[in-house]
């Protein structure tokens, strides 16, 4: 594939999300430069406090740009790759939230996917990693010898812009969670799948904490204590406000979807009420995301 000789990969721009960050950001981001020419940073309104981080990578060569307010995930991307492809008129854009980290060569291996499906007669609307932290990525079967995946997540996503241009700008009004989801299908609408590429990377998943029940650790079978995967209790707004605001608009086309997401998130939901402290909390942002997407209402939800 189109390679800078001992430098970056060509036709390539990187757009990283960030929202109060780390120091843990400027590591990842100087990976994301070793791999690309242009690598813009959307500080997504996080306030005061961060101006060290971002001034550290500005003199590491990336371009930062700051919103005044918290604006989301998908107003930040929209405005990361408006301001990437004005400055080097790329090919490809590489989503990248602030907490993941992409390993050498990782950038190269998508675009060789993306170059393995068109030279196999298939348009890929979106090019994802097969691996995330561990964890296979869902598969959609196969395609004349290339691999398909299912609702990709954004971060170390590669986004051809063809895509971009053929099925408009993420959703903005979802604020967080499923923006990626809906915009696959979106994609997978359009006749454009995505490809999977050998590749992987870290990249968190929420935060592990003690099971409990009446205040006492759950042990099975004499191992260590049970931990169970939560997110932050005004999470639970979003997930469940956009699950039915995303499901309402792709429940004709894909039907067996929204029926297993919304069992997934219930599931979920009562897992963690079950075993994890703030029960109470979650069940209350949740109760009240069902409400508003009951309502049609999107943007920010003003819970967090």
């Amino acid at each position: 594939m189109p390679k800078a000789p001992g430098g970056p990969v060509a036709g390539v721009a990187g757009v990283v999300t960030a929202y109060r960050p780390t120091a843990e950001l400027i590591g990842n981001v100087e990976s994301l430069l070793r791999q690309l020419a242009v690598v813009v940073v959307v500080d997504d309104g996080g306030g005061p406090g961060f101006d060290h981080i971002f001034a550290a990578l500005a003199d590491g060569g990336a371009v930062v740009v700051r919103l005044e307010a918290n604006s989301g995930i998908g107003a930040a991307l929209n405005t990361g790759i408006r301001r990437a492809r004005a400055i080097s008129d790329p090919d490809y854009i590489v989503t990248v939230d602030q907490d993941s980290y992409l390993p050498a060569g990782y950038v190269q291996t998508l675009r060789d996917a993306s170059a393995g499906a068109k030279a196999a007669g298939i348009e890929p609307g979106l090019i994802s990693p097969s691996t995330i932290h561990g964890n296979p990525v869902k598969r959609a079967g196969s395609r004349h010898g290339i691999p398909l995946g299912k609702e990709p997540i954004q971060s170390g996503l590669m986004i051809p812009v063809a895509t971009l241009d053929a099925i408009g700008d993420f959703w903005e009004e979802l604020f967080i969670d499923l923006v990626d989801t809906e915009y696959y299908f979106r994609a997978l609408g359009a006749g454009l799948p995505t490809v999977l590429a050998p590749a992987e990377f870290d990249h968190s998943l929420g935060t592990m904490v003690d099971a409990r029940v009446f205040g006492r650790a759950v042990h099975v079978g004499g191992r260590p204590p049970l931990k169970v995967r939560t997110a932050a209790p005004w999470r639970y707004y979003y997930i469940f406000r956009n699950r039915l605001l995303v499901s309402l608009r792709y429940a004709r086309r894909n039907p067996l979807w929204v029926t297993s997401g919304v069992w997934t998130d219930v599931r979920h939901l009562l897992v963690v009420t079950l075993l994890a402290p703030g029960r109470s909390g979650r069940l209350g942002y949740a109760l009240k995301g069902l409400s508003d997407g009951l309502r049609g209402r999107s943007g920010r939800g003003h819970v967090n």
